[in-house]
C-alpha cells in the first residue's frame, strides 16, 4: 500500500513537472503588470502652425518640425527640452508691401533681375525656437500607468523672420546682405502651455503624444534699419500661434520595464 501511494505521488509530480516544461516551450508566458517608470526618451515631432496676434498679420499658417529630449518620472512629471523649426509656402502677407518700391507693377508682383528682366519672389516665415517644458501626466487607467492626459507649461525664446527667393531669374537686391534690410527679424522670449494625450506602452515603437500647444511671445526687432518700415523700432509685438501636434516617442527603457514572469 505505502508503495502504490508513493508511486502515485512521484507520477503527479513528475506530470506537473512535465507541464510546466510543456508551458515554456511552447511560448506560454505570464507578463508582468505594468508599474508606473521612470525614463529618457527622444520624439519627433510634426505639426501645424496658425499665427495669431502681431504674427497673423505678417504670415498666414505653416508647417512645424521638432525634436526634444525628456524624461518621465516614477512620479509621472514629464520634462523636456524641445526644438522647433517652422516655414511656410509664399504665405508671408507683407510681401508686396515691404516690395513695393522695387517692384514693376503693384498687381504683378515682378521685380527687376540683374539681367535687366522679370523675376519672380515667393516669401515666406522661417521661425526657429527653443524651450524647456515640465508637465504632469494624468492618467485615466490604473492598468496604463505611463499613458494619459499630459499638460505642461514652457518657457524659452522665439526668432522669426521673412526669407525672399527669386524665381526664373536672380534678383541680387534681394540676395545677402540686402535680403537683410527686408527680412522684418524678430527674437524675444516666450511661454508655452500644451494640453494633450500620450501613450508610453512597452513596444518602442508605438508611443506618442498629440495635442495642442498655445505659445505667446514677446519679440522685438533685430535690424536697426528695415525698408518701407513704418513702425516703431522699440515696439514690443505680441506674437502668439496655436500648433496642433503630435510627437513620435522613443524611449530608452531600462530591463525592469520589460520584466517578465514564467511559471
Amino acid at each position: 500500500m505505502k508503495k502504490r501511494l508513493i508511486i502515485c505521488f512521484l507520477f503527479l509530480g513528475l506530470l506537473n513537472i512535465s507541464l510546466k516544461g510543456q508551458d515554456i516551450l511552447s511560448g506560454e508566458k505570464i507578463v508582468a503588470e505594468e508599474e508606473s517608470v521612470s525614463t529618457p526618451f527622444f520624439s519627433a515631432i510634426v505639426g501645424w502652425t496658425f499665427p495669431q496676434g502681431d504674427m497673423l498679420k505678417s504670415y498666414k499658417s505653416f508647417m512645424h518640425l521638432g525634436a526634444n529630449l525628456g524624461w518621465k518620472t516614477y512620479s509621472n512629471w514629464v520634462w523636456m527640452v524641445e526644438f522647433g523649426f517652422g516655414f511656410g509656402s509664399d504665405n508671408a502677407k507683407e510681401k508686396d508691401e515691404i516690395l513695393s518700391n522695387m517692384m514693376t507693377s503693384p498687381n504683378d508682383g515682378f521685380v527687376i533681375s540683374s539681367e535687366g528682366s522679370d523675376a519672380g519672389v515667393v516669401a515666406f516665415n522661417r521661425n526657429l525656437s527653443i524651450g524647456v517644458k515640465v508637465g504632469k501626466l494624468f492618467t485615466l487607467s490604473s492598468k496604463r500607468p505611463n499613458s494619459g492626459i499630459l499638460f505642461q507649461v514652457g518657457g524659452g525664446f522665439l526668432q522669426h523672420q521673412i526669407i525672399y527667393q527669386s524665381t526664373l531669374e536672380i534678383a541680387k537686391q534681394l540676395e545677402g546682405d540686402y535680403a537683410y534690410l527686408y527680412d522684418r527679424q524678430k527674437r524675444g522670449f516666450s511661454l508655452s502651455v500644451f494640453l494633450g494625450y500620450m501613450h508610453l506602452g512597452r513596444e518602442n515603437f508605438t508611443n506618442f503624444y498629440a495635442g495642442i500647444e498655445i505659445n505667446q511671445a514677446w519679440t522685438f526687432l533685430t535690424r536697426e534699419y528695415q525698408i518701407n518700415y513704418n513702425d516703431s523700432y522699440n515696439r514690443v509685438f505680441n506674437d502668439r500661434t496655436i500648433t496642433i501636434k503630435a510627437g513620435w516617442l522613443f524611449p530608452f527603457y531600462g530591463r525592469k520595464a520589460d520584466k517578465e514572469y514564467y511559471y
